[in-house]
């Protein structure tokens, strides 16, 4: 054998160095990189420097896929070198978006957060994933489709929409990148969601979600929420969602949520408070009408800006609806965690000849509230968490599960004149079985602390308690009905080439005189967004009457209602529950105010965004402003740094004033993207809070008297370092961990949850989450979280008590705590 090898290469020397040549070609082509599917981290091995692989990848994800190598010769600061050296290392292939499955699976990083997003973007998830599975059509794709999707704002919408008068059909990304005005940022986020060509042939897609949690789930993204009262032993938290469909005609769905210290109650008599239910037709024409969705079971409803009417439990601050904080105009199966003011009954949505658009519905529901002590009148309805009958601590003379019960029917009707620019009206109104006449002397504070509402100078924000809506009336469409709250508003929307101008109106009819509208409380909200490709810029106003006591209201506000109102305080109230009546509040606080905000990527390793607001709390006049700044370098791809910085304030009255703060947060965050997408995160965060001398605040530890000396409280600091760490096994199995030391008060958003803490003393914290794709559509999550506090001793108010005026002194305390979070995805 061996004499026969050596015959050959005498024969033919070249043949052992040809079948090299051979191995080392294939060896290069397994190794060539598709740039119409790589990602940003699987270009880095091109033989390029950092600026021309960031170069090429921007061109590629801006034009669309290329046909041609020779395309590259467009793209700035390659060169002929560099496109000869791409010659042997890229290879072109169709762009694998198209395929259903293939994004499914290479979207899973984004559809693995959605799917644990908690608060006012929940409705959202589905929707986005909906897309994800059935992307829908841009060539039929409506303003409402398009402006829903995060960071697509109406320019971006509009520009595509114009697009489609001036061609026959985009056939192609790169005929959609050619659209004039649509951002690079809003041709990103779009891409992932849409498709240039009808479904062919049926398709059934099916999706189930299960989370098993101890982890608190709040009603806001606010580092300045509350989290929610528990006692100290209670079940967890478990969610269950299943969703089926059928191409883009119909949809069925079904959610059952318990929320944490919640005992299970699957049926309740008729109503079935925790089980969701929805059947959805959508996508039907009929001689010049279209029916968007029609929904059967739950639905939620969102008109506009959210002034009039947006039908969720939880609220985002400062949400203008750009960017990531979007909304959702129309009618949508509602399969998400909300309760208190979830829809059950009927929603429709269509247009007329694609110039008049409407929604409307009608529903009925039990809801929460606090009733009076007769039990047939009620003081305001109340979202809890967890929804118990009866006080934590003391007994309340009346239960608080589903004893209003709730009709409510409403739409909204807008007329279209060209492409972004429309004129609507929108209205709904609330009827209840039981007579609205808020006494929250009688049914919410404690006999004792009466005579502080209206007149503690901590709770300025008491006049909007004052202000609730009472009402007693009958309606000839519910013979039941024993009040009302009626609501009507208008709306206006433009795109003046780069520049989108929207406003909002809304009024809150008292008198039942529709065109009388003077002496009425009325609530405005108009916003301005002016873009271009690296810089943005939006300006909004907001004007809520005092007054105005719309519990569907979601529109822009830095704060909740109530915030600063004798309802925060828990001890002065019958029981701890009621102050749900603040912590749960998801309806804007009365506010005046002027918000602006800008990105501007001055260079391709620098980002700035600002965000500024200066507003008046309306009740009592207090001055507030807050402004974020935030810088990101990145002087290679691999690495970023980044600096947040805070400064916040609430003007003091004068000198004596107990009611002023300045707070100033510092965050620094340092981010290191390995290989595989492992990744290293460190973060340190400094914070201060300043207060005015509060008296009230300095008890004599050793004998429990109130001090004379005005200092207060002069300063509140907090500290935190750690660090994440993001590690790959394999493309189907990955473990993220952090451990941080913190004193004093820290915010943070851990993997999927946002969580906030408190430590005087200061606390260590680690948490762990392992995530695995168990095959192409099984995915499962873990998560364990562990937190250990310093003992804290002489505490100056008792832990046993809800009054914490009570001294226990010799007290010590360790706040140890243990929770974990269970999450199983099926998406087929």
């Amino acid at each position: 054998m061996i004499k026969r090898l050596h015959r050959i290469m005498q024969i033919a020397p070249g043949i052992p160095l040809l079948i090299v040549g051979l191995l080392m070609t294939g060896t290069v082509v397994a190794e060539q990189i598709d740039i119409n599917n790589a990602t940003l981290t699987e270009m880095q091995s091109l033989p390029l420097s950092e600026e021309q692989i960031q170069a090429v990848y921007e061109y590629v994800q801006y034009h669309g896929p290329i046909e041609s190598i020779y395309e590259l010769v467009n793209v700035k600061g390659l060169g002929n070198a560099g496109l000869q050296s791409l010659k042997t290392t890229v290879v072109l292939k169709p762009d694998l978006s198209v395929s259903t499955n293939t994004r499914l699976e290479d979207q899973y990083r984004k559809v693995e957060n959605w799917t644990s997003t908690e608060g006012a973007s929940e409705g959202l998830v589905e929707l986005w994933l909906e897309r994800l599975a059935e992307p829908m059509n841009v060539n039929t794709a409506s303003y409402e489709d398009l402006v829903s999707l995060q960071n697509v704002s109406p320019v971006d919408a509009v520009a595509v929409l114009k697009l489609r008068t001036e061609v026959d059909s985009i056939g192609s990304a790169r005929w959609l990148r050619n659209a004039i005005g649509l951002s690079y940022y809003g041709y990103r986020n779009m891409r992932d969601f849409i498709a240039y060509s009808e479904p062919e042939g049926e398709q059934w897609h099916i999706w189930y979600n299960m989370v098993y949690k101890t982890i608190p789930s709040t009603n806001s993204t606010d580092e300045e929420t509350a989290n929610p009262l528990l006692g100290s032993v209670y079940s967890p938290d478990i969610l269950h969602k299943f969703s089926i469909s059928n191409s883009t005609h119909w949809k069925a769905g079904l959610s059952y949520n318990r929320q944490l210290g919640e005992a299970n109650r699957y049926f309740e008599g008729s109503n079935i408070p925790e089980v969701k239910a929805s059947l959805t037709f959508s996508d039907y024409d009929w001689a010049g009408f279209h029916l968007d969705r029609l929904v059967l079971g739950n639905f939620s409803a969102t008109m506009s800006q959210g002034v009039v009417f947006e039908s969720t439990d939880y609220r985002s601050p400062r949400r203008s609806g750009y960017g990531w904080n979007k909304r959702a105009h129309g009618i949508f199966s509602d399969l998400s965690r909300s309760q208190e003011y979830a829809q059950r009954g009927i929603g429709i949505q269509g247009s007329i000849i694609n110039k008049l658009k409407f929604m409307g519905f009608a529903s009925k529901n039990n809801r929460d509230a606090v009733l009076n002590p007769d039990g047939e009148s009620f003081t305001a309805l109340i979202t809890l968490y967890p929804r118990i009958d009866d006080g934590l601590v003391n007994e309340l003379s009346q239960p608080l599960l589903d004893v209003v019960n709730e009709v409510t029917y409403g739409g909204n009707v807008r007329f279209e004149f060209t492409p972004g620019t429309f004129f609507g009206v929108s209205a709904y109104e609330s009827l209840y079985d039981k007579e609205l006449r808020p006494d929250v002397t009688l049914s919410v504070i404690d006999a004792d602390n009466t005579d502080l509402f209206l007149n503690s100078s901590g709770n300025g924000a008491d006049t909007e308690i004052a202000a609730m809506h009472a009402s007693l009336a009958q309606s000839s469409l519910w013979a039941d009905a024993r009040s009302n709250r009626r609501i009507q508003g208008l709306e206006f929307s433009t795109v003046v080439s780069n520049l989108a101008l929207q406003l909002e109106w809304a009024v809150l009819d008292k008198d039942s005189e529709i065109l009388a509208v003077d002496t009425d409380p009325q609530a405005l909200v108009a916003n301005a967004y002016l873009q271009f490709d690296n810089f943005n810029f939006m300006v909004l106003y907001r004007d809520y009457d005092l007054g105005f006591d719309n519990p569907y209201q979601r529109s822009f506000s830095n704060y909740q209602r109530y915030k600063s109102s004798i309802f925060e305080d828990e001890f002065y109230l019958k029981d701890p529950v009621l102050s749900y009546l603040y912590t749960g509040a998801s309806q804007p606080q009365a506010e005046r105010g002027i918000y602006v905000s800008s990105r501007y990527q001055i260079h391709r390793t620098w980002v700035l965004t600002t965000n500024f607001d200066t507003w008046t709390r309306v009740a009592d006049g207090a001055r507030y402003y807050r402004t974020v700044a935030t810088a990101e370098y990145r002087p290679v791809f691999n690495y970023r740094f980044k600096i947040r910085q805070k400064w916040q304030a609430r003007g003091s009255f004068n000198i004596f004033s107990p009611t002023g703060y300045e707070n100033r947060e510092t965050i620094l965050t340092g981010r290191m993207r390995l290989s595989g997408y492992d990744q290293l995160q460190i973060t340190y965060v400094n914070s201060v809070t300043l207060f005015d001398p509060r008296r009230r605040l300095t008890i004599d530890l050793a004998t429990g008297e109130n001090n004379v000396s005005p200092v207060g409280q002069a300063a509140s600091p907090g500290n935190a370092l750690g660090f994440v760490l993001t590690h790959n096994f394999t493309p189907m199995f990955k473990i993220i961990g952090s451990v941080v030391y913190y004193k004093g008060f820290f915010w943070s958003f851990e993997d999927t949850d946002f969580r906030v803490f408190d430590s005087p003393d200061g606390s260590m914290r680690w948490w762990v989450t392992a995530f695995s794709r168990l095959g192409n559509h099984w995915a499962i999550r873990a998560k364990l979280s562990w937190d250990e506090g310093a003992a804290l001793s002489n505490y100056a108010y008792g832990l046993e008590k809800y009054d914490p005026r009570v001294p226990a002194l010799g007290t010590s305390w360790f706040g140890e705590n243990t929770d974990f979070r269970l999450q199983l995805d099926y998406a087929f």
